[in-house]
């Protein structure tokens, strides 16, 4: 009997609080979104709306696959069982890699952000104090990873998540009101306001697709929801649409409030939120910082939650060793989790030793959001297959393939544009993208015994059974019996 997480810990709410966690609005406002501020200056409310309307497409593929196939694999698991395992093996680097970076750049943003608002109120912190710092951000989750992962999603997270979107929107009102006459459609329309040119424009595309699409992560939680089938999709479209609306108004407010022709400033300032929320109120910028903080906390409990949950489907499979499938008492996979808490914690205070915390942070952020776009295009090359070949009679070239091309184009165009000409310090992001790639996928013989048929095979029906599925198999046609 293989090891399965335990069946029906998550419902709705729950299903809604990891895709609003991983999406973290505020978390992402001050942090990844900000980041692509360096790039695209006062154009960052244009690309957050292009990165929102690609996500949506895409978690509407997402939902296309979450009718018919659910698992603790997630994206992986839909490649392998469209195109093969291994498409799906190198679809679970990419996504494994994501998640691990984001977990990473978003706890580093805590050792950025903290010391910036203490600046802003006259208190300077010792230039080591992105340590600590850094090590609470990326650390604190690890623990509550191996919780009981409804009554954690269900009482902490969903709660924190939501608080953090009504504050957002509160301050994305307040900023637009208090630009006045400043306000202007030209964020949205003229693309000559980035000061990076259309280069400039596609990272900060890129950094906002990785903030915002966060809600494609309740997928990893299939084999844990209750009727996934249908609870999956709810909690997406519920998060992208929440999350991504409130995180439009606020890039826009804090825009149009920081001044439009001010965009230099925008993307060389640390914490350009945290600046204008003081400069109305001290407590305002306090409360700011404090729910960004637990935001991107609680942004990468989802994202343990999520790596972990690759790391154990991929062990179980016969894809990395075996021990990552162990599982505590509370059915959690705890071994993986801390696994991906250490090696977070080891690549945050590693690469600041090296390049300096600010340049370390975008270099981790470019990589993360580099990984996450070639998982996009496995998503989206996988769809018209899998319907295609497995379900025929519902093959829709609205649903299925058009979603497909509009996706594979864009971020492939949007990748290409941000990468070239290679600059510092996207040149490390390549590198480190490069670097695991390689070692990864050649270590793949050695790890897997042969496994490669197994990638993606374990699958649970809406009843919450463990199955083996057969689409992972070109001679097979129907998903063999239960494993429960």
């Amino acid at each position: 009997m293989p090891p399965k997480l335990k069946s029906n810990s998550v419902g709705l709410a729950g299903s809604y609080a990891q895709a609003m966690a991983v999406t973290a609005p505020l978390g992402s406002v001050v942090s990844s979104l900000l980041a692509g501020a360096v790039f695209a200056g006062a154009d960052l409310p244009l690309v957050t709306l292009l990165a929102f309307a690609t996500s949506l497409v895409w978690i509407f593929m997402l939902t296309r696959f979450s009718k018919k196939i659910n698992a603790a694999g997630g994206f992986y698991t839909y490649t392998s069982n469209s195109i093969g395992g291994k498409a799906g093996y190198a679809e679970s680097v990419t996504e494994f890699m994501a998640f691990l970076l984001t977990t990473v750049f978003e706890g580093m943003f805590v050792g950025i952000l903290v010391p910036s608002f203490l600046k802003v109120i006259g208190i300077d912190l010792p230039s080591w104090s992105w340590v600590p710092l850094t090590l609470v951000g990326v650390g604190l989750a690890i623990p509550m990873t191996c919780m009981n992962i409804g009554r954690l999603l269900n009482k902490y997270v969903a709660i924190a998540a939501t608080t953090e979107v009504g504050f957002l929107i509160l301050l994305g009102l307040y900023f637009v009101l208090k630009a006045g006459a400043a306000n202007t459609l030209s964020v949205f329309t003229d693309v000559n306001l980035s000061p990076h040119g259309l280069g400039g424009l596609a990272t900060g595309y890129l950094l906002a697709v990785i903030s915002i699409a966060g809600a494609g992560t309740a997928t990893y939680l299939g084999e844990e929801t209750k009727s996934p089938g249908k609870n999956v999709s709810r909690g997406m479209w519920l998060a992208s649409l929440l999350g991504g609306g409130s995180m439009i108004l606020a890039t826009y407010g804090v825009v149009v409030a920081f001044g439009v022709s001010n965009a230099a400033a925008l993307g060389s300032s640390a914490a350009p939120v945290v600046e204008l929320a003081a400069k109305a109120s001290g407590i305002l910028a306090l409360i700011l910082v404090g729910l960004s903080v637990n935001s991107l906390i609680v942004s990468n409990i989802g994202t343990n939650l999520s790596a972990s949950r690759i790391l154990f489907s991929l062990a179980r499979e016969g894809g990395v060793p075996s021990v990552f499938a162990r599982l505590n008492g509370r059915k959690s996979p705890y071994l993986a989790s801390i696994f991906v808490g250490f090696v977070a914690v080891a690549i945050s205070l590693g690469t600041p030793l090296i390049m300096g915390p600010y340049d370390a942070y975008l270099m981790v952020a470019v990589a993360a959001s580099v990984f996450w776009i070639l998982g996009r295009i496995g998503d989206s090359l996988s769809l018209p297959l899998f319907y295609f070949r497995r379900f025929r009679n519902e093959f829709s070239l609205v649903k299925h393939l058009l979603p497909s091309v509009f996706i594979t184009a864009i971020t492939i165009v949007g990748l290409g544009l941000s990468l070239v000409p290679v600059t510092y310090p996207e040149n490390f992001s390549l590198a480190l993208v490069s670097v695991v790639f390689a070692a990864w996928l050649s270590a793949f013989g050695i790890l897997s015994g042969g496994a490669i048929d197994r990638i993606g095979s374990y699958v649970v029906g809406d009843d919450g059974k463990l199955q083996l599925s057969s689409f992972v198999f070109s001679s097979r046609t129907e998903t063999r019996g239960s494993l429960d």
